[in-house]
């Protein structure tokens, strides 16, 4: 039995694998102003220059953690440079989260069948998919957030203290991933009050020492930024709103909140339709809540899946609901709870609505990333058309009009005239395929990485990079387009989707 479970995992493995990949080879992988900026960065990493300070989060004040940028350094280091590779990489670490479901739900259920049957789900989850090859910050907290619940679970259900560890690396790296995932200090904190009795000081000692450990490089930037994060906080915790005429209402987060969770839900059960695959999850887990008050143990798996399926909510008011991202991690208790769930119906009588369940669940992943996936990071990305396979035909474009001669690019961006993304392409694809790279004659880049040469008197070949319009003010494109004017005359405008390139000449 056990070497089938270990061949049948594997399968699992390979196919989870498959599916978050199998677009790379077309070049089809969301390449925005993040990655093109921690693309930089850990090359920098590479190249010796090592950082302590990680992502600037939306607050002002607050930034994640470094750690990311380590990891994608290995993408980036075996693959010279590429995206691509990176992502391939990012995909693996993600993809490894399959054992942590399967470990956990056997640990849970001391059975092989549903912890196969979570494996899977989580190995065909839309939503973890989308996640394997975004190249974020958060993206790793599909592996992380897992970890710290096998270990609190190892820790206080089997009193293994490696699960000690585990729970704090677990913590401490998911912080590092995304800072508002400290959240998950909350539900962690519940459980350690009701196994307390299973809690030694020995224990709060090495989860303390190993967590501080975890997150060193952000305690390190505290200081060598003076502390900033205090004003972030202080700022979080005033809210955004300081006019109260406003402010939300205990409704509005509540109504916000029930949106966000839904979609989570629906995006690792059946993607297709929202509101029926969200209440399914709701009504499973609740009945699963009931159950459990009605026995003796409360520690027990639903009520675990339930404080971790619902940690989110502790920080909706202070704009938890404002990004999808800032709930990376609940998706695996998702797929744990289905596994368990559909078991549990096969094993009572109801093998038949278990059976078809799980077909329809497996239909509409499948089937949603067979449509999404070759768009890129559709859940994440604003402007959808910033692929790389795109990106890399527009670069194209613009040496083929200059035939070998020399030229300069402008770019309209998002943000604004930050010229990034199309700098690190130039420098990776442009000058490795044609040897030399295009001049600039936009805004000044000061104090932006990187940067392209500045433009000759006599360069005469002109282009004008616009990117899609998602997150642009619209006035800004005529803003850009009349700026040009006054430099160069269009030739010729050639588009990619939503993403244009003007070749024009010198005026």
């Amino acid at each position: 039995m056990k070497r089938l479970v270990l061949v049948g995992l594997f399968f699992i493995f390979i196919l989870g694998y498959f599916l978050r990949v199998m677009y790379l080879p077309q070049n089809s992988l969301t390449f925005g102003y993040d990655q093109a900026r921690d693309a930089t960065i850990a090359r920098q990493i590479l190249a010796g220059d090592l950082k302590v300070q990680g992502p600037p989060a939306s607050q002002p004040g607050l930034f994640h953690g470094a750690l990311y940028f380590y990891v994608l350094a290995v993408g980036y280091l075996l693959g010279n440079g590429s995206p691509i590779i990176a992502a391939y990489w990012i995909a693996l670490v993600n993809m490894l989260t399959v054992f942590i479901v399967f470990y956990l739900s056997y640990l849970m259920t001391k059975k092989y069948t549903p912890s196969v049957l979570a494996a899977f789900l989580f190995a065909i989850s839309f939503e973890a998919t989308q996640y394997a090859t975004w190249l974020s910050n958060p993206t790793i907290a599909i592996f992380t957030v897992p970890l710290m619940y096998l270990g609190l679970w190892m820790w206080l259900k089997q009193k293994n203290t490696w699960g000690v560890v585990l729970a704090a690396l677990g913590l401490g790296f998911s912080t590092q991933a995304e800072i508002f995932l400290m959240y998950h200090a909350v539900p962690l904190a519940i459980w350690l009050w009701v196994g307390r009795k299973n809690v030694t000081k020995k224990n709060l000692i090495t989860f303390c020492l190993v967590f501080v450990a975890s997150i060193s490089t952000m305690i390190a930037n505290e200081f060598l930024t003076g502390f900033k994060s205090i004003s972030g906080l202080a700022g979080l915790a005033a809210g955004q709103e300081a006019n109260l005429a406003y402010a939300k209402s205990v409704g509005d987060y509540l109504n916000l909140y029930l949106n966000q969770i839904g979609r989570i839900f629906a995006f690792n059960t059946y993607p297709g339709n929202i509101g029926y695959s969200g209440g399914l999850i709701v009504v499973l887990v609740l009945s699963g809540v009931v159950y459990s008050f009605k026995q003796k143990d409360k520690f027990t798996p639903e009520l675990f899946l339930a404080t971790w399926l619902f940690s989110h909510l502790t920080v909706v008011t202070v704009g938890g609901t404002s990004t999808p991202f800032l709930m990376v991690g609940i998706g695996p208790a998702v797929s744990l709870v289905l596994g368990i769930t559909l078991y549990k119906w096969f094993t009572t009588g109801y093998k038949l609505p278990a059976v078809l369940v799980l077909i329809i669940l497996t239909f509409g992943n499948i089937n949603t990333i067979l449509k999404e996936n070759p768009r890129g990071s559709t859940l994440f990305s604003i402007q959808k058309d910033m692929l790389l396979s795109k990106q890399l035909a527009a670069i194209d474009y613009s040496y083929k009009k200059a035939n070998g001669e020399k030229f300069t690019i402008n770019t309209l961006t998002s943000p604004l005239w930050i010229n990034i993304v199309w700098d690190y392409l130039y420098k990776w694809e442009g000058q490795n395929k044609y040897g030399y790279l295009p001049q600039w004659h936009g805004r000044d880049q000061i104090g932006q990485l990187g940067g392209l040469p500045a433009t000759d008197k006599d360069t005469k070949n002109y282009f004008l990079i616009l990117e899609p319009m998602g997150g642009i003010p619209l006035q800004y494109l005529d803003l850009t387009i009349g700026e040009e004017n006054t430099k160069s005359r269009l030739l010729e405008e050639k588009s990619f989707g939503e993403l244009r390139i003007q070749q024009r000449i010198r005026i």
